[in-house]
């Protein structure tokens, strides 16, 4: 088998395993994907260090098998790191969503009316279509694969 190939494999194999992960917490808008990720990090550390940190995995394996610095998925690791990640490794302990929400919006912002502190927190559980919530893991499949086969 080519490295190449199996590098892909891997690749495929990880962003399939994070998206069923997450499918299985029933996740219909980004609040759910968020709490889900916080979830994950809490109650299963391992677990939710190979999901969470899936970008940074994929760049590892292409550095370390193909001598390839993947610089497109370093950029979207490091966006997602500033996005998401700042959010998930927070010094809270609660398993319900609604605490875990109120305490996002309220570190993202800190002056809010109540009017946009209620508007912000419609906006992440407002429902969403299935590609929009996993967008990020389809352009990084996407650039891994593109990345991989430019090699």
């Amino acid at each position: 088998m080519d490295y190449k190939l199996a590098v892909e494999i891997f690749v495929i194999l990880l962003i399939g395993f994070r998206i069923y992960t997450l499918q299985k917490f029933n996740i219909k808008s980004a609040a759910d994907k968020l709490f889900a990720l916080y979830y994950l990090r809490n109650h299963y550390p391992l677990l939710g260090a190979v999901i969470i940190f899936y970008i940074f995995e994929i760049v590892a394996a292409e550095l370390i098998v193909l001598e390839k610095v993947d610089i497109p998925l370093i950029f979207f690791g490091m966006i997602e790191l500033f996005m998401i990640y700042r959010h998930i490794y927070i010094p809270l302990k609660t398993d319900d969503r609604d605490d875990y929400i109120d305490t996002v919006i309220k570190r993202m912002f800190s002056t809010l009316t109540y009017s946009e502190y209620m508007e912000i927190k419609g906006e992440l559980y407002k429902p969403q279509p299935v590609w929009k919530l996993y967008l990020t893991e389809m352009i990084v499949l996407f650039f891994a694969i593109w990345s991989i086969e430019m090699t």
